[in-house]
């Protein structure tokens, strides 16, 4: 059905409708038959068989829900009627679906087409080899190669960083474990002796212990001379006043 279907690969038929009017005597028999050629096997891929005994004319219009299929299986498809029964106004069309996707390397954006383009490029000997300009897919082998490279460049740098990692843990444990140990030694009584042995025998606190530090006298050099306070007749007087100014006070509460 080239000549009625898309010619992309990957369509799939999924419904079919039709519409025709049926002109024929209403005592007699007849039967329409919709049917599509199977290109695969034998048989139909599809029929539809519309009973029209005793009835009179008329017009049907109907649509069927298929399995999907591929486009390519649909073979050559008619419409007829028995009896003495005539059709016109007749319409058959085929309801489908589209993936773009069907062959990976006709669209950049398909799931599969990294791994469609590396088969091809496998099969025709470019992995390595540069392709013609002409060649469909040149740019798509350009654009692989940067992607290789990339890759390459990514795990090469993740390669180096995981190896810093492990060697920057390795100085961590070392340096854990020497800690650890001289941690341990520091909190053995055994050994803290014999730590304190050793730096007496090696004599290095002797220069502390036995340093001699000079002295010496210092003469005063401030004098203080003497001399003679006088009375302050003011704070007398005023003494004086507060005194009596306080037995004022009291010979008026005695009272």
């Amino acid at each position: 059905m080239t000549d009625v279907l898309p010619p992309e690969a990957g369509l799939q038929v999924q419904g079919v409708f039709h519409k025709y009017t049926i002109n024929k005597r209403s005592y007699s028999d007849s039967t329409v038959s919709i049917v599509n050629k199977n290109v695969n096997g034998s048989g139909n891929i599809y029929e539809r068989h519309d009973n029209w005994d005793q009835l009179p004319s008329n017009t049907k219009i109907g649509f069927d829900l298929v399995n999907p299929s591929l486009g390519t299986k649909w073979g050559k498809g008619s419409i007829t009627a028995s009896g003495d029964a005539t059709l016109n106004n007749v319409i058959v069309a085929y309801n489908y679906k589209f993936d773009p996707c069907y062959i990976p390397l006709s669209d950049p954006s398909c799931p599969n087409f990294k791994d469609a383009l590396y088969q091809y490029l496998l099969d025709n000997g470019l992995l390595n080899n540069e392709p013609s300009i002409d060649d469909p897919y040149y740019d798509e082998w350009v654009q692989y190669q940067l992607d290789q490279k990339t890759e390459e460049q990514e795990e090469e740098q993740a390669a180096k960083e995981k190896k810093e990692e492990e060697e920057k843990e390795e100085l961590r444990m070392e340096r854990a474990l020497s800690v650890a140990g001289a941690a341990e030694q520091i909190a053995n009584p055994t050994q803290q002796l014999a730590m304190m042995e050793q730096m007496t025998a090696a004599g290095t606190l002797d220069v502390y212990y036995s340093a001699t530090i000079e002295g010496g006298k210092y003469e005063e050099t401030i004098t203080l001379v003497d001399s003679k306070i006088e009375d302050n007749s003011k704070a007398l007087r005023n003494l004086k006043q507060d005194n009596l100014h306080r037995k004022i006070v009291r010979s008026q509460y005695n009272n």
